[in-house]
């Protein structure tokens, strides 16, 4: 019982920073929605803006497929409720 009271902790406390990370990771990608839609009109190098939106997104993504297949129970922040289906 020793050593699986430990794993049982570790685990709780990795699934914590994955939730964690999941909030930053949909603060990011709307951030970088909101910025490619607001240089698109601008002199600036289009594909880049999209391709760092694109790259936000697929990490968000990654992150909450990954809490979704370990089972993570966290908190729902409203700006995570509100997303576009994945």
């Amino acid at each position: 019982m020793i050593f699986g009271k430990k794993k049982l902790n570790l685990r709780r406390e990795y699934d914590q920073s994955l939730v964690f990370q999941i909030d930053k990771a949909k603060i990011d990608w709307d951030t970088a929605k909101n910025s490619e839609e607001a240089l698109l009109d601008g002199q600036v190098n289009v594909r880049l803006i999209q391709a760092q939106t694109a790259l936000a997104k697929a990490k968000f993504n990654f992150l909450y497929r990954e809490a979704r297949r370990r089972h993570t129970i966290g908190h729902m922040q409203t700006h995570v409720i509100k997303t576009d289906r994945i």
